[in-house]
C-alpha cells in the first residue's frame, strides 16, 4: 500500500484499568484516533462505553476519540457525550431521525461526520450523503460485540461503496470496523478501504505493552 492505512484501536477491547496504560501505546504507536463504541442495550443487545470513559479520555489525552454511535436516536447521545473539535462520530443512519441533519450538525462541533453500515444496509446512504460525510464505516460483522467472523458478502460491499465515493468526488474516508486481522485487512484495503478499526485479532492481543511492536508488524503486514 503506497497510502497511508488509518488505523483506528478500539478502547473497547481493554479493561478500565487497561485504558490509560494502552492510551499511551496508541500516542507511541502514532495512530489516527481512539475508536470508541457506544451502545444502548437498543440498536444492539450490549451496553459499552458512556460519558464518564469519554471524559476520563479526553482527560488523559489529546488524540481525537472516533465516537461509534450504536444507538436508537443517536441525536440525543450526541447532546450527551459532547465531543470535542477534531474527534470523529459516525452513527447508523437508519435509527437516526434526520440523517442528513445530523450530519450537519456533527460538523458544526468541528467533528468529522460519518455514517455506519451494518451487513444488510443498502451502500446507497453513501449515495444520498456524500456531500455531508467525511467518513464511512463500514461494518464487516454484526454490530455489538467483539470475535466475530467477516460475513460472506463484506468485500463485494467494499467495493460498491468505494465506486459511489470515486463516483461523488468527495474526500470520503472509507474504515472497516470488524475482524481486521492481518489475513483479512490486506483484502479489505484492495477492495477499496483506507481505514481499519483494530482491536483483539490483532493489535491489542497482548495488553498495552505490546500494542506498539504489534502496530509496526501490523502496519507491515499491510505493506507487504
Amino acid at each position: 500500500m503506497n497510502q497511508k492505512v488509518i488505523i483506528l484501536p478500539s478502547v473497547m477491547c481493554c479493561t478500565p484499568a487497561e485504558m490509560e496504560p494502552y492510551v499511551r501505546g496508541f500516542e507511541q504507536g502514532g495512530v489516527d484516533a481512539i475508536h470508541f463504541d457506544v451502545m444502548d442495550g437498543h440498536y444492539v443487545p450490549n451496553i459499552m462505553m458512556g460519558v464518564r470513559d469519554y471524559q476520563f479520555l479526553k482527560s488523559i489525552t489529546d488524540m481525537p476519540v472516533d465516537i461509534h454511535l450504536m444507538c436508537t436516536e443517536p441525536e440525543m447521545f450526541l447532546e450527551y457525550l459532547k465531543p470535542q473539535p477534531k474527534d470523529w462520530v459516525s452513527f447508523h443512519p437508519e435509527v437516526a431521525r434526520n440523517p442528513y441533519r445530523f450530519l450537519m450538525s456533527i460538523r458544526e462541533r468541528g467533528c468529522r461526520a460519518g455514517i455506519v453500515l451494518s451487513p444488510g444496509e443498502p451502500v446507497s446512504w453513501v449515495e444520498e450523503m456524500a456531500g455531508v460525510l467525511d467518513f464511512v464505516l463500514v461494518m464487516a460483522v454484526n454490530p455489538g460485540f467483539a470475535g466475530q467472523k467477516m460475513v460472506p458478502d463484506h468485500l463485494e460491499k467494499l467495493k460498491r461503496i468505494r465506486e459511489i465515493i470515486d463516483r461523488s468526488g468527495k474526500n470520503i474516508d472509507l474504515i472497516v470496523d470488524g475482524n481486521t486481522t492481518t489475513e483479512n485487512a490486506p483484502r479489505m484495503l484492495a477492495a477499496g478501504a483506507n481505514g481499519l478499526v483494530v482491536g483483539t485479532s490483532s493489535t491489542m492481543k497482548d495488553g498495552p505493552a505490546g500494542f506498539v511492536k504489534n502496530c509496526e508488524a501490523y502496519r507491515k503486514a499491510l505493506d507487504a
